[in-house]
């Protein structure tokens, strides 16, 4: 078994544009209180109060934000504000503290908030070089003497860089960040068990659910701490604006075959977890269909996957609250002959993590089956009664797929 990186590209993405995004804050911060003291001795007290003041509340509100994640959407949007404040600066030649210290606390915060893995010795020397840096700008700023129009246009440059970088490269957290008042609208999602809390923020894992509707994937996400790596078939994946999406995103696209006898997806899913991602798996491969049937027998792909990666954890989950929604097929195929949903109650119970012995994934049944009895045990996270016992079949068929 191939170790996985210490490091996934999805991880070295978040940490290379985070520490960009840092890097342009403390090179144009020393310009920025330049400009907002540069008012009356007297007033001076009261404008560091309101940069400092509100530079430190908007990074003390971000960790209230129940997504680490997706923390780093507010970086592109606080962006946008200091740009605005840098321009109406510009314009005006006026500099008020709240106005800057407001977005780069929220920057700040946000980028703290988010922050996964260990930092690298090298990173804080790059910061306090930025910090020099900018007091060295502010140093010919000041040499040059009043008015200080340079270092207003210098301030408007770097925001506008930092602004133009963080849409690019925070595209979607900002999205999925962006998405949620619409999933607020249409579900009150809630999350429970062990294994939220215990779900790893960087490394390899898998997580493994029922699935009653399309936008389980969608309720995952929603109660987990770190990006997903979803699986999604090839009749939503291909579509024109979807698709795009998707390709940034890292989703695996899954061939719609009935007869399987090659199954890239499953390799795909085998390489995100040697690059360190999080894995979402739907084992039964298709949406519940009937009322009396809640979990399907699984396929052989999360066997396979396993089998390729056994020291991978397994986070099982019981989504609760899809069937009936909008996109199942309850009373018919999704979204005909159903209302839309508003603020439907969803409930996702996740236990702790386990890891298959060997002897289970000895023989792909013996742990289809043991996969299914976790993924019923974690409904004891939402109060719910486990569903019954689910055994080997007494001939273990090895053409039995469902």
């Amino acid at each position: 078994m191939p170790e996985p990186s210490a490091e996934s590209p999805q991880l070295v993405h978040e940490r290379r544009t985070a520490l960009g995004a840092i890097t342009l804050v403390c090179l144009a911060l020393p310009t920025v209180a330049l400009l907002v003291l540069d008012v009356p001795n007297d007033a001076r007290p009261a404008c560091a109060a309101w940069l400092a003041g509100t530079a430190l509340a908007a990074a003390a509100l971000v960790p209230l934000y129940w997504a680490p994640y997706r923390a780093l959407g507010l970086v592109p949007c606080a962006a946008v504000a200091w740009v605005a404040a840098t321009a109406h600066g510009v314009y005006w030649h006026e500099w008020p503290g709240w106005a800057h210290g407001a977005p780069v606390g929220l920057i700040v915060g946000a980028l703290a908030r988010a922050r996964r893995g260990s930092e690298a010795p090298w990173e804080p020397a790059i910061l306090l070089g930025a910090v020099g840096l900018g007091c060295g700008i502010v140093w010919a700023f000041v040499q040059r003497g009043r008015p200080f129009q340079h270092a207003e246009w210098f301030c408007l440059g770097i925001t506008l860089v930092l602004t133009v970088w963080t849409w690019a490269r925070f595209f979607r957290p900002l999205f999925e960040l962006a998405s949620e008042p619409v999933l607020w609208l249409m579900y009150r999602v809630r999350g429970s068990g062990p294994g939220l809390a215990d779900l790893p923020r960087t490394g390899p894992c898998l997580i493994i659910a029922n699935h009653a509707c399309w936008l389980d994937p969608l309720f995952l996400a929603k109660v987990t701490p770190r990006p997903l790596t979803p699986m999604m078939t090839s009749r939503f994946y291909d579509m024109p604006v979807i698709r795009r999406l998707m390709v940034a995103f890292g989703v695996i696209r899954v061939p719609e075959k009935v007869l399987k006898k090659d199954a890239p997806e499953i390799q795909e899913a085998i390489t995100a977890l040697d690059r360190g991602e999080c894995v979402v798996v739907f084992p039964e491969g298709y949406l519940r269909r009937t009322e009396d049937r809640p979990l399907r027998r699984f396929g052989q792909g999360v066997w396979q996957i396993l089998k390729a990666r056994p020291g991978t954890p397994v986070f099982a989950a019981w989504i609760e609250g899809g069937w009936g929604s909008y996109t199942s097929y309850a009373n018919g195929p999704p979204t005909k002959n159903k209302k839309k949903d508003v603020r439907r109650p969803i409930s996702v119970g996740v236990s702790a993590a386990a890891v298959a012995t060997p002897d289970v994934l000895e023989e792909h049944l013996r742990t289809r089956t043991h996969l299914m009895n976790l993924v019923s045990d974690a409904r004891k996270h939402l109060g719910l009664a486990p569903l019954p016992p689910f055994a080997l079949p007494a001939r273990a068929d090895e053409n039995d797929a469902e």
